[in-house]
């Protein structure tokens, strides 16, 4: 069976299951990890509870044990105690098996490694995936170690993790907290979290359930946030999480039943940072200059990155930050905690910030923001999108536009900023614009699409209603 090569990505894998990605092409990518990674002898695997993904962590798992390898084998789980296993227990990698914010139709794989005497974990991207691509695409790679010498081990960490976690935050009063897991891979775990620092906690929505009932479980999509908006003023809580299916993001939700916007939730952590030690902050190509002129009024340096959690931690390293993030609700806490994506420490750090207030509410009011367009998605192939954007690059470097180019192009104007960047994970180009005032914002969007549209991004009279500009 031929494998589709679309299904690797800069930063992972994802495709349709079982037409794109299936039990052949994990089978062939777990191969390919192992001849890569002969130190990787112990295996973290986990899973989101997609309807696909058992099956394709029964084939994970069969090549895996024909490496040789010791799989430990965490079942439906979510990235925080995923990331948790390899950090903390020293084991050479892993492979998560989810499609993320995906549609219930897509999934994918994450693969992580530890290099040894390393104690930092990372992600697989750029030339490693390149690498696996390349053996897979050219036939795989045949058993190093005989058939079935390996060990398959159920194994539950998260009684330890919830202690851990729990160990790094210190609550100024207890809260009333509404959690809202999708039917994804947290279930009840940040419950039991919460409930360790003597919370009042309830959770919507906790049952693995792959076909998603209630709600894609894309803590972005504001569609996705009614429920536990709702619960939240209903239930008179202090604040909500809700988490994507794999517990990677989160979205914050404040005592008035308000979601809590990137940018501001960005700020709300670098603020928490920067209490603690005045350093540099790195954050994505998204980001509010409200956000940068902040931490920059505080003492911190701050650093753009590529819109991936690998690209951050890389700077976060780079740079000795004391925090990083994405305004998609990707948090990192070098402070306190592994370097690693986890949804349900960062709802702790919020959840520290917010028990500081006596309302919460009026300090997410208090802080500073400009004025932002709504996130504009635009239709392009896979193959296409990184063409366009590189000669919206081009473009703006020949007529000498001010433009930051590491994820995309971002374009400096005098009163605000323009971006457009592709989408990693789909096929499509993302743009976003921002502006000191509402009239300069309506300014920037206007001059920002006419260069937009003479490169070949498709903008149409519906881009235009969308930004309130017809």
């Amino acid at each position: 069976m031929k494998i589709n090569q679309n299904i690797f990505r800069s930063y992972d894998i994802r495709g349709i299951y079982p037409s794109e990605l299936n039990e052949e092409a994990v089978y062939e990518i777990a191969k390919a990890f192992c001849f890569l990674h002969p130190y990787a002898q112990k295996i973290v695997l986990a899973r989101d509870s997609r309807l696909s993904s058992p099956y394709l962590a029964d084939s994970a798992i069969k090549a895996f044990l024909e490496e040789g390898r010791e799989v430990m084998n965490l079942g439906i789980a979510p990235d925080p105690l995923f990331y948790f296993s390899i950090m903390h227990y020293g084991f050479g990698g892993g492979m998560m098996i989810s499609g993320s914010h995906n549609p219930k139709e897509y999934n994918g794989l994450t693969l992580n490694m530890r290099k040894p005497g390393s104690l930092q974990a990372q992600d697989l991207i750029g030339k490693d995936l390149l690498d696996i691509k390349d053996l897979v695409i050219r036939g795989g790679v045949k058993s190093q170690n005989g058939i079935h010498q390996g060990k398959l081990l159920d194994f539950n960490p998260a009684q330890e993790y919830i202690d851990y976690v729990s160990s790094k935050v210190k609550l100024a009063k207890p809260l009333k907290i509404i959690l809202d897991s999708g039917n994804g891979a947290c279930g009840y775990l940040p419950e039991r979290v919460f409930k360790a620092l003597g919370c009042e906690v309830e959770t919507l929505f906790a049952d693995f359930d792959g076909t998603f009932p209630n709600h894609l479980p894309d803590p972005y999509v504001a569609e996705n946030r009614k429920a536990i908006e709702e619960a939240v003023l209903a239930k008179g809580a202090d604040l909500g999480f809700m988490y994507d299916s794999d517990g990677d993001r989160v979205a914050i939700i404040d005592n008035r039943g308000r979601a809590v916007d990137g940018d501001l939730s960005l700020l709300i952590l670098g603020n928490q940072a920067l209490k603690k030690k005045v350093g540099p902050v790195v954050h994505c190509m998204r980001v509010s200059k409200a956000f940068i002129d902040e931490m920059e009024k505080q003492g911190a340096k701050t650093y753009f990155s590529i819109s991936h959690h690998n690209a951050v931690i890389d700077k976060i390293l780079e740079t000795g930050a004391v925090f990083g993030g994405e305004i998609t609700f990707h948090f990192l806490f070098p402070l306190d905690y592994y370097l690693c994506d986890d949804a349900v420490f960062a709802s702790l750090e919020f959840a520290q910030a917010a028990s500081q207030h006596e309302d919460f509410a009026d300090y997410v009011d208090s802080l500073p923001r400009y004025f932002a367009s709504p996130e504009i998605f635009l239709d392009s192939s896979d193959d296409e999108k990184f063409k366009i954007i590189q000669n919206l690059q081009k473009y703006l470097k020949d007529n000498d536009y001010n433009f930051i180019d590491i994820d995309g192009a971002r374009i400096n104007f005098e009163h605000g900023w323009a971006l457009a960047r592709a989408s990693n994970t789909t096929p499509i180009i993302k743009c976003r614009f921002e502006g000191d005032t509402e009239e300069n914002l309506k300014a920037i969007e206007k001059e920002a699409l006419g260069i937009f549209q003479k490169v070949g991004l498709p903008i149409n009279e519906q881009v235009y209603q969308q930004l309130g500009l017809r």
